[in-house]
């Protein structure tokens, strides 16, 4: 199982929530149809209208996928692309069993494969974390893969949160905000950190990028390592590589 079809939920969109439901079922274990559907809508599933692409997404991913499966001895799983809601251009999910890309035609290819490389990315990583997952290990998980697209296709295919805080401006908020809650599992308990949180005082999408500010300095300080190499470094070694405390004072 890889690439699953989905060329008939961009072309029709009668039923299009309950087919993509009973296409994910298989990643979502135990969950109700009803939360599928509205975690599919929340993601950013088009309810109404059609959408067509000008490539083929599914032939362009399945050919991406064997060559990172092979590159970086990554698990086969399903892949599930979906078209975006009108006013959205992409998203893409990396859930345990599977991913879910989200897209739209003003989407370039380039794009494409830039996202669908930082999701499976998430997936070959988890491999070598231990699950739940900490704070520490989502932070870097997102800093790998975003170095991953970079290392693949270019600085100007990073994420704009890669350069959205200097590394002095992490580093204030490593110390003031995160060093506390590093140990913390489960995802959910992470998305304030990653996306940001003005109750908290942080900032948006400071958590992405400071995950990819701690693997730019550990590649600096600790470098040249390949894509390969750095997916099995664990957490604690990059932040001691880089120079981030991670043991509360």
């Amino acid at each position: 199982m890889a690439i699953i079809h989905t060329k008939h939920l961009f072309e029709e969109d009668k039923n299009r929530e309950s087919l993509a439901c009973e296409l994910v079922q298989p990643i979502f274990p135990h969950t109700a149809p009803e939360a599928i559907q509205y975690e599919l809508v929340q993601q950013g599933l088009l309810q109404k209208g059609k959408l067509s692409l000008p490539f083929n997404a599914w032939q362009l991913i399945d050919q991406q996928f064997k060559e990172l499966q092979l590159a970086w001895q990554g698990p086969t799983i399903p892949v599930y692309i979906f078209p975006i809601k009108t006013g959205f251009v992409k998203n893409g999910i990396a859930y345990k069993n599977g991913i879910c890309l989200f897209i739209s035609a003003q989407l370039l290819v380039k794009e494409l494969h830039a996202l669908f490389s930082h999701e499976y990315h998430h997936i070959c990583r988890r491999l070598y974390v231990a699950e739940p997952p900490t704070l520490i290990d989502s932070l870097i998980m997102e800093g790998l893969a975003e170095d991953a697209v970079e290392n693949l296709f270019g600085k100007d295919a990073l994420s704009p949160w890669t350069e959205r805080y200097s590394l002095d401006e992490v580093r204030d908020y490593w110390q003031s905000h995160f060093i506390h809650a590093l140990d913390q599992k489960g995802l959910p308990y992470h998305q304030p950190f990653l996306f940001g949180d003005a109750q908290l005082g942080l900032p948006p999408w400071i958590g992405y990028c400071t995950g990819y500010r701690i693997i730019q300095a550990f590649k600096e300080k600790c470098g040249p390592f390949d894509l390969k190499e750095l997916l099995q470094i664990k957490a604690e070694a990059i932040l001691d590589g880089a120079g981030f405390n991670h043991i509360p004072h």
